[in-house]
């Protein structure tokens, strides 16, 4: 073999062990970005409170803004005046613009739930009553079935005289105090978690330079629902399915669980007049047993705890619970 072959060979090995030793390793592909995602919101915003629904609108965006699951997803939010055909229009709006998951339910919900649930977007219910929908429909706040307090406020009239509402205004802003047009109110309770409550009040005050309201709790709770949702439909969870897959979040206002069906003692609570009216002797004995199995003028443990209120979910309120003066009929 002559020299300038050997040559060319030696050159050619060479080269090769080279390339084997310094080739730069394949590279990893890089992680694929985080869906761009979309909440929608529709929420009272014009009426009947405007400060109420900024407040909605403020605890929305503080749990948005200090979420650790970036990037956070973007807001739309749409005004349904507390009216059904506004919220109904407004969720139209949102299946149109591609939300990927929808609160709602502040104020009214009309036919909101079945036109997200027929579009196959996820819906957060803020409402105070508990629709009966499939599971997978909606995860709800409210833990009142609807028409149960109707129910029970016609039993309460019936039985013991007094005006009771089950339709005033606590049931859309929880703020829990009859009119002068009625002796008592049934309302829905909140249940807050008292710790995260005083978390979250001081950084929303530092945030707003305002106090921290039920109003701005509740768009702060529903918020936090919605991203556990957004969190698990990145992770590959299918929206006719996410709820389950959700299972159980823990929020500001409490639980929120996937399927929770149960009804706590304190679902509601009745709140009674500073004065109540004069009633039959029948009626009034009727109240009193009514007081003392809810706890209110007997002692612990000597309290009637076979009746038919006991039964029945919800607490009394008021500075009257137990020293109402009920005045008999002659």
């Amino acid at each position: 073999m002559s020299n300038n072959k050997i040559s060319g060979l030696i050159a050619l090995l060479a080269a090769s062990a080279a390339s084997l030793t310094f080739a730069a390793p394949p590279r990893q592909p890089a992680p694929a970005p985080a869906l761009a995602m979309q909440i929608g919101a529709v929420i009272p915003e014009s009426w009947p409170d405007r400060a109420q629904g900024q407040d909605i609108r403020d605890g929305m965006l503080l749990a948005l803004k200090t979420w650790p699951g970036q990037p956070a997803p973007a807001l739309t939010v749409k005004d349904s005046a507390c009216d059904p055909r506004k919220a109904a229009a407004a969720a139209q709006e949102l299946i149109d613009a591609k939300a990927d998951v929808v609160v709602g339910g502040f104020c009214v919900l009309g036919t909101v739930p079945r036109a997200l649930l027929a579009a196959n977007v996820p819906f957060v219910s803020a409402n105070a009553e508990r629709l009966a929908m499939p599971p997978d429909a909606a995860l709800q706040f409210g833990v009142v079935p609807v028409n149960l307090a109707d129910g029970i406020a016609s039993k309460l009239r019936a039985e013991t005289g007094l005006r009771v509402t089950a339709s005033s205004a606590c049931w859309m802003d929880f703020e829990a105090h009859p009119s002068d047009k009625y002796d008592a109110a049934l309302c829905p309770s909140l249940r807050p978690d008292p710790a995260r409550w005083d978390e979250i009040a001081a950084t929303f005050t530092a945030a707003y330079r305002k106090p921290f309201t039920v109003a701005a709790a509740r768009g702060y709770a529903a918020m936090q629902v919605a991203l556990a949702t957004v969190k698990q439909m990145r992770a590959g969870a299918k929206p006719a399915t996410v709820f389950h897959d959700v299972k159980e979040v823990s929020t500001v206002l409490g639980r929120v669980r996937y399927q929770d069906t149960s009804v706590p003692d304190d679902a509601m609570q009745l709140v009674l007049a500073p004065k109540l009216p004069r009633v039959s002797p029948r009626e009034a004995g009727v109240l009193d047993e009514l007081l003392k199995s809810k706890g209110c003028g007997c002692k612990a443990g000597a309290c009637p705890s076979a009746t038919t209120w006991n039964t029945m979910p919800f607490v009394v309120k008021g500075g009257a619970c137990g020293a109402n003066s009920v005045a008999k009929a002659s």
